[in-house]
């Protein structure tokens, strides 16, 4: 069934060649925009000794295209319309849960969007500005587990932040919520080596580093390989209790639903 609904999102996703296009020239435009704020930035020599401007530069082309958090607007469009009309209602009666069905449609979506924009947006701006191979073998390894988990924790994340929704319909405050949060925490526009110590520390630990900091950090050899594998383990650790808390606000949802009568 999850394979199902993923294909579903994949296919419905190819559809809309409108969308592809506006993807690949927006793509285009956030990478050059990154590149060109970071090269800015060590021309005039305010950038930190320990990164060089090439590893920006592909820290930029990744962050903009396989981690992006583009996937909030995806699912604010398909999760308001359903608990807003009460249409969600009819989930209770399906053989799996909501925000399952939720995710595997989205995971398709991503991985449409990750194929058949992101991969040739990376092809493109490397050509054009250059970008560095993994760190190693291992650290390419250990990037493609952490880009999965990083697809994870936002998929979980977004859905327990708009299932509030249930409680509190202003979805507009809830999206720009998620979307602060998102920017500031995940490090996907500014990596957590340029942010103040003292904030970086407590952000380093949130799961929002594993969205993009943390895959990237792994794919420049920012970290060893060790250190690597024992954040991926930190990270499945706070995977496991994000599914926890969509689980719990799932259940507390049915409840509000079933006691209202739907």
């Amino acid at each position: 069934m999850f394979i199902a609904l993923a294909s579903a999102g994949f296919r419905i996703e190819s559809s809309f060649r409108a969308k592809f296009w506006t993807m690949i020239i927006g793509g285009i435009i956030n990478v050059i925009a990154r590149a060109s704020i970071w090269q800015s930035v060590f021309v005039h020599g305010a950038a930190s000794s320990d990164i060089s401007l090439a590893q920006m530069i592909t820290y930029s082309i990744l962050g903009a295209t396989l981690l992006t958090t583009w996937d909030l607007n995806q699912l604010v469009r398909e999760m308001r319309p359903d608990i807003v009309s009460g249409d969600v209602v009819n989930h209770l009666t399906r053989p799996y849960h909501y925000p399952v069905s939720l995710f595997a449609r989205q995971l398709g979506v991503r991985l449409h969007e990750m194929l058949m924009v992101g991969i040739p947006v990376i092809v493109l701006m490397g050509a054009i500005y250059g970008l560095l191979p993994p760190a190693s073998l291992g650290h390419a390894l250990l990037f493609a587990v952490s880009l999965a988990l990083s697809i994870f924790l936002l998929f979980t994340i977004i859905i327990a932040v708009l299932m509030i929704g249930f409680w509190m319909t202003d979805f507009l405050t809830l999206e720009w919520l998620l979307r602060g949060t998102l920017v500031f925490f995940s490090g996907g526009l500014v990596p957590l080596w340029f942010y103040p110590e003292a904030i970086a520390d407590v952000v380093r630990h949130l799961p929002f580093a594993w969205i993009s900091f943390y895959p990237l950090a792994i794919y420049l050899g920012q970290m060893d390989l060790v250190s690597s594998l024992l954040y991926l383990l930190y990270g499945f650790a706070w995977a496991a209790v994000m599914a926890c808390v969509v689980a719990l606000i799932w259940r507390a949802a049915c409840r509000r639903m079933i006691i209202q009568g739907g």
